[in-house]
């Protein structure tokens, strides 16, 4: 199948952008583990304490940061978004995009290649990208907890942090394919500005639902399904596989509408 041509031309051409990314997420893991002390984060959870509990249910509740699972869920898994979506919506909306308008596309689709062709090809390379820096992250994230000297390897509960970073990989292909099918739609421009802006309100309405008044509204957004906090520091696993699959066939069902949109679409030749 020709996907694989385009898979294969799309990783030759984005190896190193692929890696470059990888390599500084994996760095900034290292960066903030570097700075975890249970003595210090202790007088986090004091502080925290004495705050109301109306702000403390708006805010999700305490979250022990003494323990390098609640320093890690707080500032990697928590702004998840941050640090691999914004990127992941950066190269996405602008790929399809930057195919029709510098007119490249025009080569590619005269070869033996169906526009289904393309855009999975395209999709594929995003994936092994996100594939790519997860794998970085939890190599990263074991060697951090492996030299910090103030992480007590025993106590740390290995198996949460590589189940949350395989959600965090469904969580990554939902935003992917979101911005996919936006980016089928909009120019290059366009497909950016839409992309953050759906993705963050999403982020928004899951992090903050509390505050908006209508019941189970945070259910509308795919971060929703993501709940690391529940896996790495409660330990607790009911319902992750079901939101894994929730998000699956999310982004299953996104990824067939861009399909199906971009092969009806005309594009000027």
């Amino acid at each position: 199948m020709e996907i694989f041509s385009v898979l294969k031309f799309e990783i030759h051409r984005n190896i190193k952008s692929i890696l470059i990314f990888a390599g500084v997420i994996g760095g900034f893991i290292l960066l903030m583990s570097s700075i975890f002390e249970p003595a210090f984060f202790a007088e986090y959870n004091d502080i925290m304490s004495t705050i109301s509990p109306e702000v403390l249910e708006l805010i999700g509740g305490i979250v022990d940061m003494s323990t390098f699972e609640g320093f890690f869920n707080l500032y990697i898994f928590e702004f998840a978004w941050m640090w691999y979506g914004l990127y992941i919506i950066l190269i996405v909306a602008q790929d399809i995009p930057e195919e029709l308008e510098k007119k490249t596309i025009d080569l590619v689709l005269s070869k033996p290649v169906k526009r289904w062709e393309f855009v999975v090809g395209k999709q594929l390379r995003h994936l092994m990208t996100i594939l790519t820096v997860l794998v970085f992250s939890v190599v990263f994230t074991l060697f951090a907890i492996l030299i910090n000297p103030n992480i007590i390897v025993a106590e740390v509960d290995i198996g949460g942090f590589i189940v949350c970073f395989v959600c965090l990989g469904v969580l990554l292909f939902a935003i992917e394919s979101t911005v996919v099918l936006i980016s089928t739609i909009f120019d290059r421009k366009k497909s950016t500005a839409v992309g953050f802006a759906l993705v963050m309100g999403l982020w928004f309405l899951s992090a903050y639902s509390g505050s908006i008044p209508v019941d189970n509204i945070e259910y509308l957004s795919f971060f929703t399904y993501f709940d690391s906090r529940s896996i790495l520091i409660d330990q607790d696993f009911t319902g992750t596989l079901g939101n894994v699959l929730i998000l699956f066939g999310y982004s299953l069902i996104l990824s067939l509408l861009a399909n199906i949109y971009f092969t009806k679409r005309d594009i000027p030749v």
